[in-house]
């Protein structure tokens, strides 16, 4: 019902009905976080490389440690024993849930070392397997050079197959119980693609342009300015920033860098079914499933392109909850959207940049010295 249950936050924590949660360390901002497939564990990953992972009953910390690179993204083992990591410098590494609850300085890096890409891993996921005990478990994970790999879990040294026929940088991997032999990934090239995970086939490839190019034409979406703050041709772009599955519903949900929508992809006899655009008041940030609502952070409406400045009612909205609505498309859940937007967290004078994916995408990025070729 858009109530806080949990937070860092002293002024929200101070409600006798909201469990406090122990704060990073110095205050550092999260990076990343995931949730265990059963929902009982929360792990939270912060840009001074530090991962604490928590129980969502208790709100207790059970693991406080630091990993040895900053990390990209975090996803949790079929069985919520260990979390995985994928780091900018290509390297993954477990973390066992059940370690002390804070390392000292000897154990912060002594993490088990999962298995390695020669680029930035972008995304790791595991896939969705029957319960019997000869299922074979695979980590799937994506780099900044194209590249999907699929491993064998837990012993991810043996490399099952590889997902090649991106162009681009592969953003982000989604798999679901619906689909347990498929993964769809998005990329940088501006498509959404299933795979056959054992084998590493592609089965379907998705492109979104002409579904989206409708936004550059109205004025809703904008071209990047090939700056040193965005590097990005300043041209149309179709980079997909985050997938997501709602197993209630059988489908698949993309967000798209600069473009005001949601867009659905339903899985229908083993493949993906013709794309639905949900239009949103500003572009999307990142997005969640939570049952059968859609949860869309936005950018600020300082951010935004002219042609998606909204009305008064929603300038001030930066959470929006879609729900469904007929056939099969999703509709704006005004309660939850207001209910969410409602709690206050953080004051700021002035947003952030928010670093454009074609960014770091570049191959030629080196986080280099601004106004240096």
């Amino acid at each position: 019902k858009g109530n806080v249950i949990a937070s860092t936050v002293d002024t929200v924590a101070s409600d006798p009905s909201v469990a406090k949660v122990e704060k990073a360390r110095d205050g550092s901002a999260i990076k990343t976080a995931a949730f265990s497939r059963d929902g009982s564990l929360l792990a939270v990953c912060t840009l001074d490389k530090s991962v604490y992972i928590y129980d969502t009953t208790t709100w207790a910390c059970l693991r406080s440690t630091t990993t040895e690179k900053r990390t990209n993204a975090i996803c949790f083992d079929p069985a919520g024993d260990f979390l995985a990591t994928g780091d900018k410098f290509g390297d993954s590494y477990r973390i066992s849930v059940h370690g002390s609850q804070v390392d000292n300085a000897a154990d912060q890096n002594k993490h088990e070392i999962l298995l390695g890409h020669v680029s930035i891993i972008c995304d790791i996921k595991f896939s969705f397997s029957d319960s019997s005990p000869a299922s074979q478990q695979y980590v799937l994970t994506c780099d900044r050079d194209e590249k999907i790999r699929v491993s064998k879990y837990p012993n991810a040294y043996n490399i099952q197959a590889f997902c090649l026929g991106h162009t681009e940088f592969v953003t982000s991997i989604s798999t679901a119980p619906f689909a347990p032999e498929n993964a769809v990934t998005g990329s940088g090239d501006g498509t959404v693609r299933l795979w056959d995970v054992a084998s590493g086939k592609l089965l379907q490839t998705v492109g979104l342009e002409q579904h989206l190019s409708k936004y550059y034409e109205d004025g809703r979406a904008t071209c990047g300015d090939n700056s040193h703050e965005d590097r990005t041709a300043a041209t149309e772009r179709y980079g997909v920033l985050r997938l997501r599955a709602c197993d209630k519903l059988r489908m698949f949900v993309a967000i798209v860098e600069r473009i005001p929508a949601v867009v659905v992809l339903p899985f229908v006899a083993s493949g993906l079914g013709s794309p639905r655009v949900i239009d949103l008041v500003r572009p999307p940030i990142d997005a969640a499933v939570v049952d059968d609502r859609v949860i869309v952070s936005l950018v600020p409406a300082s951010m935004a392109a002219q042609g998606t400045h909204a009305s008064a009612e929603h300038s001030a909205t930066q959470i929006a909850v879609l729900k469904p609505g007929e056939g099969g498309s999703f509709v704006f859940d005004g309660e939850h959207s207001e209910a969410l937007n409602k709690i206050k967290t953080l004051e700021t004078v002035e947003a952030p940049r928010i670093e454009s994916i074609f960014v770091w995408g570049n191959k030629m990025y080196l986080e280099r010295p601004r106004g240096e070729d």
